[in-house]
């Protein structure tokens, strides 16, 4: 009996670090990979959507977006920000601008909200304060991208509200 109570004890604990290892190994692998890909990784039951038309549609039209790195969508946002806001700035005021405002109604939300995760990243010290910056971040993000999508939908959009910071005021 104690040589069965001594194996028992010590097998526990080279069970719970070999799960550990196995479990690092897995988020190695996958921090390693685009989201899809880790998406796929996990799946358990094969591709149940992508079996059916709609779902092939789907597949075709997200693999892109969901193949790229976060690195890659905050470069891509960088590009787009580069090129649409002076094209904002040109078009303003018209109807043509309306969906370049509703772009950058997008745009600055992710560019913003993964430029200040880089941050958090980088200088809050791991632990409960950077998960309360990281929620923190999220709060920021969806107030920043619900109030530009309301000046863009109600009012005169993002890019003629900040010119009017520059207009002298008319008057009466």
């Amino acid at each position: 009996r104690g040589f069965a109570a001594r194996k028992s004890q010590s097998t526990a604990p080279e069970t719970t670090n070999l799960m550990l290892s196995r479990l690092q190994t897995v988020v190695r692998r996958t921090q390693r990979l685009p989201m899809a890909a880790t998406v796929r990784y996990f799946s358990a039951d094969g591709d149940k959507v992508g079996n059916t038309a709609g779902g092939q549609a789907v597949k075709r039209a997200t693999n892109n977006f969901l193949d790229m790195s976060v690195t890659e969508i905050h470069h891509r946002a960088n590009l787009a920000l580069a090129v649409a806001t002076p094209i904002a700035f040109a078009l303003s005021p018209s109807i043509i601008n309306y969906p370049v405002d509703l772009a950058l109604g997008v745009l600055i939300p992710v560019h913003s909200h993964i430029c200040l995760n880089l941050v958090a990243a980088d200088y809050v010290p791991p632990g409960t304060s950077r998960s309360l910056a990281k929620i923190g971040i999220w709060i920021v993000t969806f107030v920043t991208a619900f109030g530009i999508m309301k000046v863009n939908l109600c009012g005169p959009g993002v890019t003629e509200s900040i010119k009017c910071l520059w207009r002298k005021p008319k008057k009466e």
